[in-house]
């Protein structure tokens, strides 16, 4: 390749310089503070996990146990955070703790052999927790629920969605909406 000054001036590359001026402007946009930047901030939901080896069907159909049990750990988490993200108001905390957990549908082996999740009327999703809403140190309200959708296939919210845990974020979608509206 020729030397940069034998190069006519149309084709000459840049000098390194020039080529990373670009870089300051684009750092400075990325760190400057948008409105966007307020709905990436979850409000102060925490979700514990109360002996999660005593769940009523926390089955993995495919894969590791574990690993499916924190995927869909931090699904559900999730699912909480941003649903409270909306009815929250500032300066509130939400500390949720699940003492169990149904997920839709039974592990079933097919006639390949396969382990296979079946969705069917009587294996509605369940989630059996309790909840404190706090303002500062002081709960404004509390209470143990069992959340289940009995009509969980009768729903069109659900039909289509490859989302992983469907039925369970409509689920716990409408509890939030319900309890926490004002």
């Amino acid at each position: 390749m020729a030397p940069a000054s034998a190069m006519p001036h149309s084709i000459r590359r840049p000098s390194r310089m020039k080529r990373l001026s670009w870089l300051l402007p684009c750092l400075l946009w990325l760190t400057t503070p948008t409105w966007a930047d307020e709905r990436l901030v979850k409000p102060p939901v925490s979700v514990t996990w109360i002996s999660p080896e005593k769940y009523r069907d926390i089955r993995s159909a495919t894969g590791g146990q574990k690993s499916f049990e924190k995927k869909v750990f931090e699904a559900l988490t999730y699912y909480f955070q941003d649903a409270a993200e909306h009815y929250l108001q500032k300066g509130q905390t939400l500390e949720i703790s699940v003492i169990d957990l149904d997920l839709a549908g039974d592990v079933r082996i097919n006639t390949s052999g396969q382990r296979i999740r079946i969705l069917t009327s009587i294996s509605s999703p369940a989630i059996s927790l309790n909840y404190k809403l706090l303002e500062g140190e002081t709960i404004v309200k509390s209470d143990k629920v069992w959340l289940t959708d009995l009509n969980y296939q009768s729903s069109a919210a659900g039909l289509g969605h490859r989302s992983p845990l469907v039925y369970e974020r409509i689920m716990i979608q409408r509890w939030i909406q319900k309890t926490f509206h004002q």
